[in-house]
């Protein structure tokens, strides 16, 4: 105990120097505070623990309450040292006076809950409540009928009762060893129909004669009762909801198969220019090396793409695309800085805008070593495209491991069945 207080005051002392002096630190104050929170728990457990220890008694539990399961470590001089016990403690022990009390207090209160719903004993007209427990838990009991063609075992109604019937009802109430029976008499009346049953029911005595009639061919819905015009609908699924539900889920559908073809189309187009960037950085690094400048290697490279795609030599080309709108956008009147500068942010790929960033510095300042740094470029995107190649070949054989298991799975099926068949023989 005096470790814990111990432990509480040097906590508070901290608390108190860490809020004077270091204002700065509040994550260690509300460290010092949670910890001097825990060892007053602590200590507050400890002095609770320490109060059961050596205790001489134990309170039963009140009668319904059950027994009750305790843990104990016992000791005892030269015998036990730290033996661990664990017995149940029955719940309180009632003489046969309180017995017979509780038996009392049990039939006054199941007069009152057993009828349920209905006014009283001689009016029974729907289920009654059959509690398996009175007195909170302290008195079990047991129902009998006299006549278990009107109640069912758990007091509801068999069949609707067409005029009033006695039923006898035994309750066996059992407290603790003792028991006792309890007879009591319940009369079961015709249940109070509303406007609405006696109209059914008239119906159904007229659908029932109309079935009846010999020789029809149709069976005629009465169209008028007591004067009273009756409209027939036939009760049927209704399955404008589930057109409303099949709709919404379609549009759903459409939406999300849209936004992944979209993707589909966004990826495929990023794979394409990705394949084609080594050689476009190829080209220009050639033409460069050849004494052109880049707005004339960029023109030669997208015009000669654009008459072997009309001539039908080769198919539509992303990348190259991109290039012929930026020829568009200069002769539209756009800077060619701008225009390069377009191509980068069009193509969306970190690669596409790094080569618009040489290209737009080459031709505002006129560096020097241009041909070297797209050299450069080019090894670095030819090891780009092969690290691709592998990945796109691991994937390959990565989606080739089901099917190969399944033709292991196969293959030893064949060689083992007929194995196993032969043996059987």
């Amino acid at each position: 105990m005096y470790w814990y207080m111990a432990g509480v005051a040097v906590c508070a002392i901290a608390a108190r120097n860490l809020k004077r002096k270091v204002s700065g630190q509040k994550k260690l104050y509300q460290a010092a505070l949670i910890l001097m929170m825990g060892f007053l728990l602590a200590a507050v457990f400890y002095q609770v623990d320490k109060d059961k220890a050596g205790e001489d008694q134990i309170a039963r539990g009140e009668p319904g309450q059950g027994s009750q399961e305790r843990e104990y470590v016992v000791e005892a001089d030269g015998v036990l040292e730290e033996y661990p016990l664990k017995f149940q403690i029955e719940e309180k022990k009632l003489t046969k006076e309180q017995r017979q009390e509780y038996f009392k207090k049990a039939k006054k209160e199941l007069d009152k809950v057993i009828l349920g719903e209905n006014p009283s004993k001689e009016e029974v007209s729907s289920a009654l409540y059959l509690p398996e427990t009175l007195q909170e838990g302290a008195v079990e009991a047991e129902y009998q009928f006299s006549d278990y063609e009107v109640f069912e075992p758990d007091g509801t109604l068999k069949t609707e009762v067409r005029e009033p019937v006695t039923v006898e009802i035994t309750a066996e109430l059992s407290c603790q060893n003792d028991s006792c029976l309890y007879t009591f008499l319940v009369q079961a009346v015709p249940r109070e129909k509303s406007e609405q049953d006696l109209f059914a029911e008239k119906l159904s005595t007229l659908l029932r004669q109309e079935n009846d009639r010999e020789d029809t061919d149709y069976v005629k819905l009465p169209g008028e009762v007591d004067g009273k015009t009756v409209i027939w609908k036939e009760q049927t699924e209704n399955r404008s909801m589930i057109a409303v539900l099949l709709g919404i889920a379609g549009a759903v559908g459409i939406i999300l198969s849209e936004k992944e073809e979209q993707k589909r189309r966004e990826t495929k187009r990023q794979d394409q220019m990705l394949l084609d960037y080594p050689e476009i950085v190829s080209k220009l690094s050639l033409l460069l090396g050849a004494g052109m400048n880049i707005s004339a290697a960029w023109e030669k490279i997208a015009l000669s793409y654009q008459k072997k795609r009309e001539n039908g030599e080769i198919e539509s080309r992303y990348a190259y695309e991109e290039m012929l709108t930026v020829l568009r956008e200069i002769r539209d009147g756009v800077g060619e800085l701008q225009a390069y500068e377009n191509f980068g942010e069009r193509c969306h790929l970190a690669v596409y805008r790094k080569l618009s960033s040489l290209i737009v510095q080459n031709v505002r300042k006129g560096a020097k070593g241009m041909q070297q740094l797209l050299e450069e470029e080019e090894t670095e995107a030819f090891e780009q495209r092969k690290a691709r190649a592998k990945k796109a070949g691991e994937e390959a054989g990565t989606k080739l491991l089901l099917p190969m298991g399944i033709m292991l799975v196969i293959v030893l099926v064949i060689l083992v069945v007929p194995a196993g068949l032969s043996l059987g023989v």
